[in-house]
């Protein structure tokens, strides 16, 4: 007997698809952002590449999924976008504290 794929939103805010899979014996995982990436043109295979290539939230807000948010880049240039906005935020904190940090 299958059972039917299921709705959720990990603690962290990622929405996804779970579904059993028989032949496997264990749960399998989609995301929306993924999905929505695809239905908006991007290759699948880049989408499900394993690291390759990430589904990136331009606000940063992971349960934000609507086309004009979501974008495919290549992990490295993910990664470079990410941590320049860690490094900015490390510097206005710095400021507003008056560099006592």
């Amino acid at each position: 007997m299958s059972r039917p794929a299921r709705f959720e939103t990990r603690r962290d805010g990622y929405e996804r698809w779970r579904s059993w899979d028989p032949v496997e014996r264990k749960e399998r995982y989609v995301y929306v952002h993924q999905l929505l990436c695809i239905s908006d043109g991007a290759d699948p295979h880049l989408v499900f590449s394993n690291g390759d290539y990430h589904v990136h939230h331009g606000n940063r807000i992971r349960w934000d999924n609507r086309p004009s948010n979501v974008s495919l880049l290549d992990s490295e240039k993910h990664e470079q976008h990410h941590r320049s906005h860690r490094v900015a935020g490390r510097q206005r904190v710095a400021r507003a504290d008056g560099g006592r940090r």
